[in-house]
């Protein structure tokens, strides 16, 4: 019977990557980013759209819908999305 190994020991060492000729070279993991605080600030994801059981009001044409679409600060049914 085997010995049980781990993956690790089949990976080469971590921050390391093999080139092709079997050098080894630094990889940059991103595990330091935020050491100095200075990390680039994002704007985090807003939705495109919503949904509601008992329905919306279009901001347009104020027809009651389930589903609204974003647009611009609006939200619109599907007539009225600017597709």
């Amino acid at each position: 019977m085997s010995e049980d190994r781990s993956l690790d020991d089949f990976a080469p060492d971590a921050g390391t990557e093999a080139g092709a000729d079997g050098s080894e070279a630094a990889v940059d993991d991103g595990s330091n980013a935020a050491v100095d605080g200075d990390v680039d600030r994002v704007d985090p994801a807003s939705p495109t759209s919503t949904w509601h059981a008992d329905g919306a009001d279009c901001d347009r044409c104020g027809e009651r819908v389930e589903r609204c679409w974003r647009d611009g600060d609006a939200l619109v049914c599907a007539d009225c999305a600017p597709w």
